[in-house]
């Protein structure tokens, strides 16, 4: 197996991403200025959480590594909501690692609204083709950086309008020798670029972004990526979730999200809707189905058993196709599992998560947060 160097990023490239990053922390810096009428409380303190990672799959045998988060307030008030900084880096045995860095950040009464990420993947995957066009099973090594960027302005009271900046580059290592991949059939299979931006809404009115127990949350994003911007193919798409909670009993929570995605133009194959992962669908392998369209119901019984210690019970039906037919299928995809809970940060309940799903297989995840 050999891996391949990242090469350095075009000229024009470093100047879109410096000025997207530039920009979005002008208007961090704005909003926090603006919002400075209360700042952070005489008593308040960091508070940084260990958290350990350590996973078991084919592709990388054992992986094991290191987190951090920590939640905090940025104005100290009854209105505004806590933010939220985790870092992650883990290395396996089959010598691949990443680092992943997402953020959910609110200003004073959450007049803004920040989130993103800034990770790097030194990675393997599985591939089983696109839609209903199924191939034998391949695995590919991949190395990117990917930065996204969300900005959002509350308008009315629980309604936001943003802008959105979404940017990978994809450098393709070692293919399956007689594969799809390595044959060059698939759209990205020599690498690709993906920059792009968009206009975001956001209804939010969960009582707590960690572990709601009643609330709404809507979002509808968009991204539509060209090669003026950098991306070496010229595409867009749209996501929109919608996700309802309702606390049955005191000890219960139903908690419902609906997602859909929608992809048109050249998309390259690692930019497609993906089925599968640890936070949606869970019980398949991230990318097991992959196709322009993808739609999914997903439901979950959360239920304090004692103290910090929970556990959930979940269900998903999925259908994908692609842009001009949908469902490819008309049976669905289904996938169900039971999974524990350990409130690791009991202020804020914030939860350590251990799931068994089984989709085609039986799959186990263990990470920070609930999976939405």
């Amino acid at each position: 197996m050999y891996i391949c160097a990242v090469p350095n990023p075009t000229p024009f490239l470093k100047k879109l991403l410096i000025t997207a990053v530039l920009f979005l922390s002008g208007i961090l810096c704005y909003a926090t200025k603006k919002d400075s009428t209360h700042n952070w409380h005489k008593n308040s303190k960091v508070d940084i959480r260990l958290v350990p990672v350590i996973s078991y799959a084919p592709e990388t045998r054992f992986l094991v590594g290191v987190g951090a988060l920590t939640p905090f307030k940025c104005f100290y008030d009854s209105a505004t909501k806590h933010s939220i900084v985790e870092a992650f880096i883990a290395y396996s045995q089959n010598k691949q690692d990443y680092i992943y860095v997402p953020y959910q950040i609110y200003t004073k009464h959450n007049n803004y609204y920040f989130e993103g990420e800034a990770d790097y993947y030194n990675y393997s995957y599985y591939y089983w083709g696109i839609g209903e066009n199924r191939v034998a099973k391949e695995l590919y090594d991949v190395r990117f950086p990917k930065i996204f960027l969300n900005a959002f302005r509350k308008i009315v009271p629980n309604f936001y309008m943003g802008l959105d900046y979404y940017f990978e580059d994809d450098v393709m290592g070692a293919t399956q020798p007689g594969g799809s991949l390595a044959a060059d059939t698939v759209r990205g299979s020599n690498g690709s670029v993906t920059s792009g931006g968009g206009i975001d809404l956001l209804y939010d009115t969960r009582d707590s972004i960690f572990f709601p127990r009643h609330g709404w949350y809507i979002r509808v994003t968009s991204n539509f990526n060209y090669k003026q911007l950098g991306s070496t193919y010229n595409f867009d798409k749209v996501v929109s979730d919608i996700s309802w909670y309702h606390q049955l009993a005191r000890p219960v929570v139903l908690a419902l999200t609906q997602h859909n995605q929608l992809n048109w133009g050249d998309s390259p194959f690692n930019q497609l809707a993906l089925l599968g992962g640890s936070k949606q669908i869970r019980g398949y392998y991230q990318g097991y189905y992959r196709d322009d369209a993808l739609s999914y119901l997903q439901a979950e019984t959360r239920i304090n058993l004692i103290d910090r210690v929970g556990c959930v019970a979940f269900g998903t039906m999925a259908f994908f196709g692609n842009y001009h037919t949908f469902p490819e299928s008309p049976i669905p995809v289904f996938a169900k599992g039971i999974g524990l809970r350990y409130n690791y940060v009991r202020r804020q309940h914030i939860n350590i998560r251990f799931d068994v799903a089984y989709g085609t297989s039986v799959e186990y995840y263990l990470t920070v947060q609930e999976s939405f």
